[in-house]
């Protein structure tokens, strides 16, 4: 069977090879799913579909294992994915993540550690999330202009705006409105924090602003039209938040 760049029609040896002709990338991410054995999955993002699988044995020993690593950290560079899944084993997890950032210095990889699930369940849960990601508008707004409301003051000071602006840098984020701030008593601890707490009906997020002894509340108006959009959004959203701190 031949294979084309879906960029420029040359041919390629397998469907996920990276195009080095015109530079187009043949598959957006990959999950890797530890299990009895390595699964990795190759997705395009454009057909909400997996465009290609391979599978390799884990022997126990140490040097088979480094092997193991070894070659789905090839396989992830020829594909030139900036974007992984990793589900299965936690201590797999682990060492795959330290191995594709120390093997090939990928540092921009954007790894993100997913559950222990069944590997039919994540790969469902992924083709369900594509398909919402296409199917939600995306705003190119400045993220400070998507900051503001009647209560003008955002507590926490330059922390709590920056919280915030984390939040509005997300395209599928249309607007951010800070709420009534209020007094929780006792201090919490542990500086300036935000909690995503909920969608609603319309697909918008709530959220709580913390600062010591007091409590702001955060309207999220995303680009959603329902629950379960929304809860997705929030989900990439507590993702991303994550990140940044690292």
């Amino acid at each position: 069977m031949r294979f084309r760049c879906r960029g420029c029609g040359s041919e390629l040896k397998y469907p996920t090879q990276y195009c080095l002709f015109c530079g187009e990338r043949n598959a957006d991410f990959c999950l890797v799913y530890m299990g009895e054995k390595v699964h990795l999955i190759f997705f395009s993002v454009r057909k909400s579909v997996i465009t290609e699988e391979q599978s390799f044995k884990i022997y126990p020993e140490p040097e088979s294992i480094r092997n193991t690593f070894e070659l789905i950290a090839e396989n992830i560079h020829w594909r030139r994915i900036d974007s992984v899944m990793v589900a299965g084993d936690d201590e797999f997890k682990a060492e795959l993540c330290a191995e594709l950032v120390s093997k090939y210095r990928l540092s921009e990889i954007r790894v993100q550690c997913l559950g222990v699930r069944n590997l039919c369940e994540t790969v469902e849960n992924i083709k369900r999330s594509l398909k919402l990601e296409k199917k939600l508008k995306k705003v190119e707004v400045n993220p400070d202009d998507k900051i503001g409301g009647a209560h003008s003051t955002i507590i926490g000071g330059r922390e709590g705006r920056k919280l915030l602006h984390r939040l509005a840098k997300c395209e599928y984020v249309k607007k951010i409105v800070p709420g009534v701030i209020e007094g929780c008593g006792a201090s919490s601890g542990g500086g300036v924090r935000l909690k995503l707490t909920r969608s609603d009906e319309r697909g918008n997020l709530r959220a709580i602003l913390i600062d010591g002894t007091s409590v702001q509340s955060i309207l999220v108006i995303t680009t959603a039209s329902n629950r379960e959009e929304g809860e997705f959004i929030k989900l990439l959203l507590k993702d991303s938040m994550r990140n940044s701190k690292s």
